[in-house]
């Protein structure tokens, strides 16, 4: 009949519309899903995520962040010159450990103890 015919048409309407959606938007800014979840937590201290993705992103080696929430990979401070860290991810600046002797930050972030510039010959260095 055409009653049922209609009715049928109505239920398809509303499944194809009402579930797709669900979930495809994303998390707010500063949320991701964890392993085998699809609801959306806050991210972690050490990790940023942008509005819309699902994804908590680790700070790149160099970098920390004490943040809970962080909305941008802008959260994740450079380790201070004169220390390095090849941690990803890392939720402190204890990570950031000091240059080998013989060697100096010559910039902050740095992610690995070669990246600390050695002393010109003739030269030393107390302070790392």
């Amino acid at each position: 009949s055409m009653a049922a015919c209609l009715s049928h048409l109505v239920l398809v309407i509303v499944v194809s519309i009402g579930f797709p959606s669900s979930g495809a938007t994303g998390c707010p800014g500063g949320e991701g899903y964890p392993p085998n979840s699809s609801a959306c937590v806050t991210c972690g201290a050490g990790t940023w995520s942008a509005d819309g993705t699902t994804e908590c992103v680790r700070c790149s080696p160099g970098r920390f962040s004490r943040a809970v929430g962080a909305v941008s990979a802008s959260m994740c401070m450079a380790c201070r010159r004169g220390t390095w860290s090849s941690q990803e991810g890392s939720p402190s600046p204890k990570s950031c450990r000091p240059c080998p002797a013989g060697r100096w930050g010559a910039s902050s972030g740095l992610a690995d103890h070669s990246d600390c510039t050695a002393c010109a010959p003739g030269k030393w260095s107390e302070e790392r």
